[in-house]
This record gives structure tokens, C-alpha cells and sequence, in this order.
């Protein structure tokens, strides 16, 4: 039997512990891309309240409007411009009202507040007849 010596086999690499560079790198990426995910997910869930916080209000708004026209008599209920609401600063409110047939008003009243890309609006809409 032909035994070889140790000393004449050629180095082998073991098999070393540890990571490569790319593996690394790619690690790193797909952390990074994970706290960007969740910090957006945050970012968007505050956003979020603040809007459904607002609508709320303006629908709140619109409501207390309403109530007040249906306690009015029917000659009174007019439109009324697009203006302030006094106490609740970034919100407007208006008031249209139309004759669709004679003794009946439709009355729609808008309240419109600032949402990040713009305005938005909550509506209600009834109808007057007068008895």
C-alpha cells in the first residue's frame, strides 16, 4: 500500500465561517428596504388619523349646519357663500339651495378643510317643503 505523506498533499482551502462581501451588502439591503417599508407604514397611519380626524369634524360641521336649517322656517333657508367657520380655523362651510319643484328646496350644505394634496369636502343633502 502506497501511503503519501501530508506534506505532500497541496493546501486545500477549508471551509472558513463567516460571510462574503455581496452576502453582506445584499443583507443590508434587504434591511434597509425593511425599515424603509415600516417607517412609511408609521408615516402613513399618522397621516391617516390626522384625515380621518378631520372628516370627522367636517362632517360634525356639516351635521350642526343641517340641523340648524331643518329648525328654520322655509322662507328663511337661503344659500349662503363659501366662508369661515367660526371657531374651527382650515375649515369653510356653504350652503346652496335649489327649487326643484314649487314648495320644495333641495339644500345642500359643504363643508370643505385642507387635506395634503388640496381640499376636500363632506356633503348633506335634504329637502324643505313647505307646509
Amino acid at each position: 500500500m502506497n501511503r503519501v505523506s501530508s506534506a505532500a498533499l497541496p493546501i486545500r482551502r477549508r471551509n472558513q465561517a463567516g460571510f462574503t462581501i455581496l452576502e453582506v451588502l445584499v443583507a443590508s439591503l434587504l434591511v434597509g428596504i425593511s425599515m424603509f417599508v415600516i417607517v412609511e407604514a408609521f408615516n402613513r397611519g399618522i397621516f391617516g388619523v390626522g384625515e380621518v380626524e378631520d372628516y370627522s369634524l367636517a362632517l360634525s360641521l356639516s351635521q350642526e349646519k343641517m340641523e340648524a336649517i331643518q329648525d328654520t322656517a322655509y322662507t328663511s333657508v337661503t344659500n349662503e357663500a363659501k366662508a369661515d367657520v367660526s371657531g374651527f380655523t382650515g375649515f369653510q362651510r356653504e350652503v346652496v339651495m335649489t327649487n326643484p319643484a314649487t314648495d320644495l328646496k333641495l339644500v345642500v350644505v359643504k363643508t370643505y378643510y385642507q387635506v395634503p394634496n388640496g381640499e376636500n369636502n363632506v356633503s348633506l343633502t335634504t329637502y324643505v317643503v313647505n307646509n
